[in-house]
């Protein structure tokens, strides 16, 4: 897929399968840190050393997209927080999915695509409605938290 993100000069584009391939016309986005947990243990005359790391935390995956005229990408992420989240009866599903960032140049060939797996919706901002500003898209805020991501 080469869609053309008309939002900036680079062309950052997101997506799942789980939203039925809507691209996501990225205005923000970070690519998400890591941190490693470095054991430590002792050592000959009080000194201590670092051991090999033996886990892994990746930070949050935050982005900022444009939303369509008719609201599609609104109503998609509605649709699967009513599958993860049962509100009357105050259950959860485990309802995993994998999403895609994909960054291109400004002639639209591909950079990186980074593949985020096992997603689960942290949060989703707010949509500012507001006739007074100047601005005529619509934007929305995703905090995204996985288990691992793979650059391809």
């Amino acid at each position: 897929m080469n869609i053309h993100n008309f939002a900036q000069k680079t062309n950052w584009t997101g997506g799942s399968d789980r939203f039925e391939l809507i691209p996501f016309y990225l205005t923000s986005v970070n690519i998400p840190g890591m941190t490693f947990n470095l054991p430590e243990t002792g050592a000959r005359f009080g000194s201590k050393l670092n051991l090999a790391s033996d886990t892994v935390s990746y930070n949050t995956l935050n982005f900022t997209f444009l939303i369509d005229e008719e609201f599609e990408i609104y109503r998609k992420f509605y649709e699967y927080l009513n599958l993860a989240v049962d509100t009357p009866d105050g259950t959860f599903s485990n309802t995993p999915f994998s999403f895609w960032i994909e960054l291109n140049n400004s002639k639209s060939n591909k950079i990186l695509k980074f593949e985020f797996y096992n997603c689960r919706i942290e949060s989703i901002g707010d949509i500012e409605l507001d006739t007074t500003n100047p601005e005529t898209e619509s934007t929305m805020d995703l905090s995204l938290k996985f288990d691992y991501f793979k650059i391809v």
